[in-house]
């Protein structure tokens, strides 16, 4: 079973069947429905597709027993009926996508494929002279019926209007101009230069506010520039690693090499036995792109390691810290834990309306704007075949008519019959080649020429006025260049073209000790998902008596000496005096005896934030614990 799917599918087949398990137990608070629950869970959910004489036959489901466990790992005769009205549910009164419904569907059907060999795979039925039901309930007639009007619905409502727009390679220059301008990050690549040149990062005044700052736009602008050039799909990419990452020099150019573990379509190409294919699919070799800083990958890729090892780790990267990785409100990297899916989304809202985009852009904006691009917008001589496309966006071989089509011939077809610009003084042409290529090959009109001569000439009066201007005033004297972005990486030739690193603190706040962390509970695995809350207090006391080597913890928290969660490093005084509590109350008081612990604080079921307010209790109680008077 754990070779059947790719470890993604898998992790999201088991919530969809974990909340529908929550949802169906959350109505059966006893071994039978009362009337007006199942009034309200029926009439709530399928109104929008069955009609009265169907309501009345089906509602005698809700009588049988065995509805309650129509979703076990082993269907019965309710089990079609139960997920047909899930799926209503979420479609219609949840809203949720049509994609989102059809892959609850596919989790359903998964699982019960697998419960039995062939008892419970093709059509839903029942076996006359077995007496019992047969197929799978994900392919009976109801389930069709309720994907046939969730697709009917999300076409009525515009579902393709709702795609994310391309975020095309001009958006990535006015997000990154805006990054640049609330945050020169220039700063931070002289940092990083003195450090490499010999000095020390305590020598170099950096606040944790500024810190922060930097941090936030830095790993924004570098996970923008990698989901453009690689075309992922957000959760992929927030879960990079430094051992998907090679680094390799050449005498000609450096790169680096880093393997998507994850790609869509890996799976199918093993199933088909593409071995030899497979030796170098998902492998890609990414390259300086020094004449486009907002998205050369290489360039911030390298320069996000380095700000991490320098200036939160103290260390190297190790082989399980996430590229990625979680930063809390006081500005801490949790090197064990990837950013989430909501904070990325966070991030392209910002920059967007920030940088004045107007548009839906959702995580998968980076992956339609790269495709686009390259097959389309690239400079002449420069553009990608569809073979090459389809290679780098990991699509299959039969995805073209479908897949491809929406990422680019549509946008083609809206580029091409585009018609906004009729009025130019120069017609851009964009019906007459492929993407109006011709334009950018074909001579140079008179027009055009007597345009642009008196655009120069009015650039050459300008700047004959402010000469004049200047020399009036005060003698010429050389100015520095400030270069938006360097080309390439630092080096000590370029330090007098870049923002100077300020030579006091602006904030009092002083940094942490590099490397320290305390790892959230519930702990975040990476295959994406997260310890129970019931085990949150188990954690907290492995983090205090053993650490936890992965997350950054490598010290326990119970050999912390003082100055680590007192002075610079007091924002961890909070979470290590809540960890101590807990830890301490489980290890003295009860003596390492879980089923007294948990029998005195059932509060542990429902995570540590209630268990720490009953420990806190139980010890004012004994007068272990004096409060403060306000």
């Amino acid at each position: 079973k754990t070779h059947l799917q790719a470890s993604n599918t898998r992790t999201n087949y088991a919530g969809h069947v974990r909340r529908g398990r929550e949802w169906l137990a959350s109505h059966f608070e006893s071994s039978t429905v009362s009337e007006t629950r199942r009034d309200d869970i029926f009439q709530g959910s399928l109104v929008p597709l069955l009609t009265t004489a169907e309501i009345s036959a089906d509602n005698d489901v809700y009588e049988d027993l065995a509805f309650k466990d129509a979703f076990e790992n082993v269907p019965n005769k309710c089990s079609d009926k139960a997920l047909a009205l899930y799926m209503s549910l979420k479609g219609f009164h949840e809203n949720l996508s049509k994609t989102t419904v059809e892959s609850i569907r596919s989790a359903f059907k998964k699982m019960w494929e697998l419960s039995d060999g062939d008892t419970y795979r093709g059509k839903w039925h029942f076996n006359e002279v077995k007496q019992r039901w047969e197929g799978n309930p994900a392919d009976s007639a109801d389930i069709y019926d309720v994907l046939s009007s969730i697709k009917h619905k999300a076409s009525a409502e515009g579902g393709d209007r709702t795609h994310s727009m391309a975020m095309t390679k001009d958006y990535m220059d006015r997000a990154f101009r805006w990054h640049q301008a609330a945050c020169p990050l220039d700063i931070a690549l002289q940092m990083i230069e003195k450090v490499m040149n010999g000095a020390r990062p305590s020598d170099i005044c950096l606040d944790l506010e500024m810190r922060t700052k930097l941090t936030r736009h830095l790993e924004q602008v570098t996970f923008a520039s990698n989901g453009w050039t690689l075309w992922t799909r957000c959760d992929p990419a927030r879960l990079w690693s430094m051992r998907d990452l090679t680094c390799i020099g050449s005498k000609c150019t450096p790169y680096f090499e880093i393997f998507l573990a994850n790609r869509k379509g890996w799976q199918k190409k093993v199933d088909k036995g593409q071995w030899e294919a497979d030796l170098r699919s998902n492998h890609y070799k990414i390259y300086p792109r020094p004449d486009a800083p907002a998205c050369d990958s290489f360039f911030w890729t390298m320069i996000w390691i380095k700000w991490l090892e320098i200036f939160h780790y103290g260390r190297t990267l190790l082989p399980n810290d996430f590229l990625f990785p979680a930063m809390s409100a006081n500005g801490v990297m949790h090197p064990g834990q990837p950013i989430s899916h909501d904070t990325v989304q966070k991030w392209i809202n910002e920059s967007t309306t920030g940088a004045g985009i107007r548009g839906n852009f959702s995580t998968h904006c980076f992956r339609r704007g790269g495709a686009q691009y390259w097959f389309m917008f690239a400079p002449v001589g420069q553009r990608w075949t569809l073979a090459k496309v389809r290679w780098w966006g990991g699509w299959a071989d039969g995805e073209h008519r479908d897949t491809l089509v929406r990422y680019l011939l549509d946008e083609l077809h809206a580029y091409e019959t585009d018609y906004s610009d009729a009025l130019s003084p120069i017609s851009r042409g964009a019906d007459a080649s492929l993407a109006g290529e011709h334009a950018l090959t074909r001579p140079a009109s008179t027009e055009e020429l007597r345009m642009v001569h008196a655009s120069v000439a009015a650039d050459v009066n300008s700047l004959r006025n402010d000469m004049r201007s200047l020399t009036t005033e005060r003698p010429l004297s050389p100015r520095p260049i400030v270069s938006p972005m360097p080309t390439m990486a630092p080096s000590t030739s370029s330090t007098s073209r870049r923002p100077r690193v300020p030579t006091t603190a602006s904030s009092s706040q002083k940094l942490p000790t590099p490397g320290l962390v305390i790892p959230r509970v519930p702990v975040a695995h990476p295959n994406g998902t997260s310890s129970p809350k019931n085990k949150s207090w188990k954690e907290i006391v492995e983090h205090w008596l053993v650490g936890d080597r992965d997350r950054g913890l490598t010290t326990p928290l119970k050999d912390w000496p003082k100055e680590w969660y007192q002075g610079a490093n007091r924002r961890f005084a909070s979470k290590y005096h809540q960890r101590a509590t807990i830890a301490l109350e489980f290890i003295n008081q009860y003596e390492l005896n879980e089923a007294r612990f948990l029998a005195a604080y059932p509060e542990a079921e429902l995570g540590h934030t209630q268990l720490l307010k009953a420990v806190n209790m139980a010890r004012a109680a004994r007068g272990d614990r004096i409060s403060r008077n306000k």
